[in-house]
């Protein structure tokens, strides 16, 4: 055999040998049981946190309570507290003052001081924005640490106009969206209940309890005025809103009971507890009901909020 014929021969050898020796490609799989994608029904929120006050059987507040004095209900499932803090945490507070016709006067000079009072009582890291509201809301100031503006513009009000709450709370709530701290809060007075405006009373809840931001209403009393069309009264809508949000409402007798009632919604605001849990994987959308509870009989837990929607966006 000649030298050409005899290396053609070599390397036909060489690659018959080595097409035997190399692996098959691997084939696709059937798909079943076993290699088919996991399908997760439901969504998974990553963190729910919710602030919560507690109080005594006398109304006082209680604030040395610590992870095991508690328990918290997802649903009706008990659900293990992934984290909790009694450190204080920096708040962002709108302020939503009516200012209608009815409002004006020896009225808006007692809410004006009051709020002065609580203005003084909030920690240097916090912030305010002033609105007010009459046919429309009205951003006055918008959020800042520095008080001076706030108070300057207050002692500037006049009251003239109708009563648009429920347009006032919705606004409110956008114009939360643009605070820095983490927790947010609304500190509305009114001495009336929704008589204009286009938003309505089911709408302004459902918007209450999609977000994280507690609502404390107060409402002074003058005659408790009822709805046209449902016969409400003040007391009634305010206790139906500051429900679906957290919070409490409060009713003024008079003018002059405003100031010692935003000292105590300023003190249940500085002693919260924080509480963050892990809840269980559910339908996206479905409303899911919080509950806090204190395991020593006697104590009041009043959460921040009472509820979440599962993957809703974030506020």
């Amino acid at each position: 055999m000649n030298e050409p014929t005899r290396s053609f021969a070599i390397r036909w050898f060489l690659v018959t040998v080595l097409s035997v020796l190399q692996p098959a490609p691997a084939r696709s799989a059937a798909p079943g049981p076993s290699s088919s994608p996991q399908h997760r029904y439901g969504v998974k929120v990553e963190l729910v946190t919710v602030f919560a006050t507690v109080r005594d059987g006398k109304g006082k507040l209680v604030t040395d309570l610590d992870q095991g004095d508690f328990v918290l209900y997802d649903n009706e499932s008990l659900q293990p507290i992934s984290r909790f803090s009694r450190e204080y945490q920096p708040l962002s507070v709108v302020i939503l003052l009516d200012t209608s016709f009815s409002m004006s006067g020896r009225t808006l000079d007692h809410a004006k001081r009051a709020l002065e009072q609580f203005l003084r009582r909030l920690d240097r890291r916090d912030e305010v924005m002033l609105m007010t509201f009459r046919t429309q809301p009205v951003v006055v100031q918008e959020f800042t640490r520095d008080l001076n503006p706030i108070k300057r513009c207050l002692r500037e009000l006049r009251g003239s106009g109708s009563t648009a709450l429920y347009d006032a709370i919705l606004a409110a709530l956008d114009e939360s969206r643009h605070a820095s701290n983490r927790r947010s809060a609304l500190l509305l007075i009114s001495d009336g209940i929704n008589t204009y405006g286009r938003a309505q009373l089911e709408g302004t809840i459902m918007q209450l309890r999609s977000r994280d931001t507690e609502l404390f209403a107060i409402g002074l009393e003058s005659g408790l005025p009822s709805e046209t069309h449902s016969g409400q009264t003040t007391k009634a809508i305010l206790d139906e809103l500051t429900r679906s949000a957290g919070g409490e409402a409060f009713i003024a007798k008079t003018p002059g009971m405003l100031g010692g009632i935003c000292d105590m919604i300023s003190d249940r605001l500085h002693n919260q507890y924080m509480f963050s849990y892990y809840p269980p994987r559910t339908v996206d959308g479905e409303w899911r009901r919080i509950r806090i509870e204190s395991r020593t009989p006697g104590y009041t837990v009043v959460a921040s909020k009472t509820g979440y929607f599962p993957g809703a966006p974030a506020p």
